[in-house]
C-alpha cells in the first residue's frame, strides 16, 4: 500500500512517485490548497499541490537549459541506441532454422524501419494525436499487443509495445517519444500544449496518506521578493526620507541621481548573480553578448581548458564595463539573457530620468544647451515611484522564472 503524487502537463502525465514527490520547476508561490469536499478528503475535486501555466513552466525549464535543441540531442542518442538494440535482436535470430521467431522478427524489422525513417520533427508532429489516443489503446499496449492504424506507421509505433529494445533502454517515455531525460519529455509536452494550459503537481493523496504535511501555512505565504529587491527597497526608503526632510535644490539633485544609481545596483547584482551561478544563463550571456574579440574567438582546441579557467574573470571584467543605466542596453540584455522584460509603457519616462541624471552627474547639473537642470522634491518622489514599479516588475519575473532561491519568507 502507499500514496501517490504526479505531475501532469495539460492533463498528460509527466512523472509520478510513491510516498514522496519532487517539486521539479514549481515554486512555493505555485502552491494551491483547494478543499471543496471536506467530508471526503480523497474526493477528486479537492486539490493540494502546485499549479502553474504552460508558458511559465516552459520559461523556467528553458532557463535551466532545456529546449528543442537539447531535446533533439537526447532524441538522436536514444534513437541510435534503439536502432542498435533492434539490429542486434534481428542478427541473433537471422540464422535460426525454426520459425518460432518469425513473428517477433517481423515486428522488430517493421518497427526498425519506422524508427530509422521518422525524423525528430515528424515525431513531435505526431505527439498530439498519440497523446489523445493513448487511453484508447492503453489496454492493448499493456497486454503487449501491437497497434495498427492504417497509413500511420509512426503513430502505430508510438501506441504499441516496442519490440527488440532492452527494457532498460526504453528510458523515460518508451515508444511515445525517444528520450532519456524527463526534462526532454517535459519540453515536448510543453511544446504541443496551449500557452494557458495547466501544469500541476498533485500531492493530495500523499497529504491524506500522512506521507507529507498539508499546506497549513498558505495564509503566511512568501513575501515574494529577492534579497536584492529587499536591499533596493531599503535604499529607496532612505532616499525618500532624505528627500522629504528639507527643501534643498542640491539635495534634490543628489537624491534624484542616487535613485538611478540604486536601480543600477539592483540590475547589476541580479545579472551577475544569475550569470555566475547558473550554467545555462552563463551560456546565454556568452552567446548573446559580444564580449570576445577575434583572437579569443579563434581559440585553439589545446587552449580551451585554459580559456574556461579564465572565463568567469573575463565575464566579471566585461560586466563591470556595462552601464546598467543605459536603458537600450539593459532592456536588451535582460530580455535576451534572463527572458525578463521591462514594462514598455515606462521605458520612455525612465530614459528621460536617466538623461537628467547624466546632466546632474557629468555636466554639473546643466543640460546640453547649458540651461540649469531643476529638480523638485516632487520630481524625486515621482522617480522613486517609477523606479520602484519597474524593479518590482523585474523582480517578480526573477522569482517566477525560479532564477533566485534566496526568496524572503
Amino acid at each position: 500500500m502507499g500514496s501517490y503524487a504526479d505531475i501532469t502537463i495539460n492533463g498528460y502525465e509527466l512523472e509520478s512517485w510513491k510516498n514522496t514527490y519532487h517539486e521539479w520547476y514549481f515554486t512555493k508561490a505555485d502552491r494551491v490548497r483547494n478543499i471543496v469536499n471536506e467530508e471526503d478528503t480523497y474526493a477528486s475535486e479537492n486539490f493540494i499541490g502546485y499549479r502553474s501555466n504552460v508558458a511559465t513552466i516552459r520559461r523556467r525549464i528553458q532557463l535551466a537549459g532545456y529546449d528543442l535543441k537539447s531535446v533533439e540531442l537526447d532524441f538522436n542518442e536514444t534513437r541510435a541506441l534503439w536502432i542498435k538494440n533492434m539490429r542486434e535482436m534481428l542478427s541473433i535470430h537471422q540464422d535460426d532454422a525454426e520459425s518460432k521467431f518469425d513473428s517477433l522478427n517481423f515486428k522488430v524489422s517493421s518497427q526498425l524501419e519506422v524508427v530509422q525513417n521518422a525524423s525528430f520533427k515528424e515525431w513531435i508532429a505526431a505527439m498530439p494525436r498519440a497523446l489523445a489516443l493513448g487511453n484508447s489503446y492503453y489496454e492493448q499496449a499493456f497486454n503487449y499487443q501491437s497497434v495498427y492504424i492504417d497509413n500511420e506507421p509512426l503513430l502505430s509505433l508510438m501506441l504499441s509495445p516496442l519490440y527488440g529494445v532492452y527494457d532498460e533502454n526504453l528510458f523515460f517515455s518508451g515508444p511515445v517519444f525517444p528520450c532519456m531525460d524527463m526534462n526532454s519529455y517535459a519540453v515536448i509536452l510543453l511544446e504541443v500544449a496551449d500557452e494557458d494550459g495547466l501544469c500541476e503537481l498533485d500531492i493530495n493523496d500523499l497529504v491524506n496518506g500522512g506521507w507529507v504535511d498539508d499546506f497549513e501555512d498558505m495564509a503566511q505565504t512568501q513575501a515574494g521578493e529577492t534579497l536584492f529587491h529587499e536591499n533596493f527597497m531599503k535604499s529607496l526608503n532612505e532616499l525618500s526620507t532624505l528627500n522629504g526632510s528639507m527643501k534643498n535644490e542640491t539635495l534634490q539633485k543628489m537624491s534624484f541621481a542616487s535613485v538611478i544609481t540604486t536601480m543600477e545596483a539592483y540590475l547589476s547584482d541580479t545579472m551577475k548573480k544569475q550569470v555566475f551561478n547558473r550554467h545555462a544563463i552563463k551560456r546565454r550571456f556568452v552567446k548573446h553578448y559580444n564580449l570576445f574579440d577575434k583572437n579569443v574567438k579563434n581559440i585553439k582546441p589545446s587552449e580551451i581548458f585554459e580559456f574556461m579557467d579564465k572565463l568567469d574573470h573575463l565575464l566579471s571584467c566585461e560586466m563591470d564595463k556595462i552601464s546598467f543605466h543605459n536603458i537600450e542596453t539593459i532592456t536588451g540584455l535582460f530580455q535576451n539573457i534572463l527572458l525578463c522584460n521591462f514594462p514598455t509603457d515606462k521605458i520612455s519616462e525612465l530614459s528621460t530620468a536617466v538623461d537628467i541624471r547624466h546632466d546632474i552627474v557629468h555636466r554639473n547639473g546643466k543640460s546640453t544647451d547649458g540651461s540649469i537642470v531643476i529638480v523638485s522634491q516632487q520630481d524625486v518622489v515621482n522617480l522613486l515611484e517609477l523606479v520602484q514599479y519597474i524593479i518590482k516588475h523585474i523582480d517578480l519575473q526573477i522569482i517566477d522564472g525560479r532564477l533566485d532561491d534566496s526568496i524572503i519568507e
